[in-house]
């Protein structure tokens, strides 16, 4: 089935035909949503709120146009609500600092991403500091998008140590990208 057919499907009525888009597109979403929220926990509840979004707004859809785009959208929007209400809460709790630093994130994803290129170069440019295990490990993961468990056994380690292991190269790569672009703007 693809996409276009499951829609179709379950504008029809089956709303079973919906389970297609959900395992087509779940990790894309969780891996995007990721990316935008600092709760782990917290990304899991956005996806399932676009998936449940995009289920009752599919009639809005535009079947001509790609899919993952319009789910990005609605998981985007889900994450800015999130970010407003942390905000509110933090402010409400007298936690300043966290309450500036959901505004900053609101901030960021309110506006154009003028320097989509740049942090894109970063990150290859960080890319090759990685060792070949690490290189191949986020390769497994977010390239061929292997559980956890086989990259574990590629690394002779448990899913758990693979997680911590994944998630220790995403924040290297994350502090790398900042610092090249801080460095970047004060040469530019």
């Amino acid at each position: 089935m693809d996409d276009p057919e499951a829609i179709a499907q379950v504008l029809a009525g089956n709303k079973d035909a919906f389970e297609h888009i959900v395992r087509t597109y779940h990790r894309r979403l969780y891996y995007y949503v990721a990316g935008k929220v600092a709760e782990s926990g917290d990304v899991e509840d956005i996806v399932q709120k676009t998936l449940v979004t995009a289920f009752r707004h599919l009639h809005e859809f535009h079947p001509d146009q790609p899919l993952l785009p319009w789910l990005r959208a609605i998981a985007l929007n889900h994450c800015r609500n999130e970010w407003k209400q942390r905000e509110r809460r933090a402010r409400l709790q007298g936690r300043l600092l966290e309450a500036k630093r959901a505004q900053l994130q609101l901030g960021w994803l309110r506006g154009p991403d003028d320097h989509a290129e740049e942090r894109v170069a970063a990150l290859h440019e960080c890319l090759k500091t990685l060792s070949e295990s690490e290189q191949q490990a986020l390769h497994f993961r977010f390239v061929e998008e292997l559980p956890l468990k086989a990259i574990g056994d590629w690394l002779g380690k448990s899913s758990d140590a693979a997680r911590l292991f994944l998630f220790r190269i995403r924040q290297r790569l994350g502090r790398c990208v900042k610092k090249r672009l801080a460095l970047e703007e004060a040469l530019g």
